[in-house]
């Protein structure tokens, strides 16, 4: 089953995921309409895959509530000496080449919910970490929570909708797994498959060598950035760089309320055109 399966099995059993997602809800954006539950679901998945992503890709891990969670595996490696030779190419090249000493793999840390349903996954620590740590925040890398506010701005739609949506489609994937159904989640960055109650991860492999190039351990490294960038940087700045700012194209909202007062007037001239009686001669 892939998504639009499991999107149709959870608006056939609404009894079972009760929620806004059922019905047809308001944008908060005036010039757009309101879509159907299956449009308005997919809308929904296709940005929050596109959270999920961009915040892999800035170093950090992302828990989602009744699924699991995706962040790294890290290993550190020795320091290097500083032995710089302008010869062999760029300084900066050379100096990100010897401060790269993390490896980081992709891992996939399945909720204990899940975990339990999957009765033939064999259960091994994605993550290495001291006994002491058993909250899901603790074992990934600047593990965040699955915010469902910048989903809901990118789909123009209320924040409840995308929580129900979220809980509705994530709980259907436990019970669908209960039933032993063959899953098949794709994400921008990896594939989710859940077959005879197992479960594989597959990440996509330019996915895999980004989060391992030299470049990247920047991100990951909180001292580099100035302190006053922190207390500088708005909302509305971190939005317009964000990538579901620009993921649906909102309509200019002057042309459409042309339109919809242009229709308007011509729906109550048509009333009284109609109201209008021929006089007896």
């Amino acid at each position: 089953m892939d998504i639009e399966a499991i999107t149709s099995w959870v608006l056939s059993h609404p009894q079972t995921y009760p929620g806004l997602h059922l019905s047809p809800q308001p944008r908060t954006n005036s010039s757009l309409k309101p879509l159907e539950p299956n449009s308005q679901m997919q809308i929904i998945w296709k940005a929050t895959i596109e959270y999920i992503r961009e915040n892999l890709t800035q170093g950090k891990g992302v828990n989602i509530p009744g699924f699991g969670a995706f962040t790294f595996d890290i290993q550190t490696d020795a320091p290097r000496l500083g032995n710089i030779n302008p010869i062999q190419g760029e300084i900066t090249d050379q100096r990100l080449e010897r401060k790269h000493l993390h490896k980081n793999t992709p891992v996939f840390i399945p909720d204990s919910g899940l975990e339990y349903l999957l009765q033939r996954y064999h259960r091994k620590s994605q993550v290495d970490k001291p006994s002491s740590q058993r909250s899901v925040y603790q074992k990934g890398f600047q593990m965040i929570f699955c915010n469902p506010v910048p989903v809901a701005q990118a789909c123009s739609l209320d924040k409840n909708v995308i929580r129900d949506a979220h809980k509705a489609f994530f709980a259907a994937v436990k019970d669908l797994t209960k039933l032993g159904r063959t899953l098949h989640i794709p994400f921008n960055f990896a594939v989710v498959v859940i077959t005879n109650m197992s479960l594989q991860v597959q990440f996509n492999k330019e996915f895999s060598n980004h989060v391992n190039d030299k470049t990247y351990e920047y991100k990951m490294r909180r001292s580099d950035d100035p302190c006053k960038q922190f207390w500088t940087t708005t909302s509305q700045d971190k939005w317009k760089g964000s990538v579901l700012s620009r993921l649906y194209e909102s309509p200019d909202s002057r042309n459409v309320n042309q339109l919809n007062e242009k229709t308007l007037a011509l729906k109550i001239l048509s009333l009284d055109l109609a109201s209008t009686v021929r006089p007896n001669k």
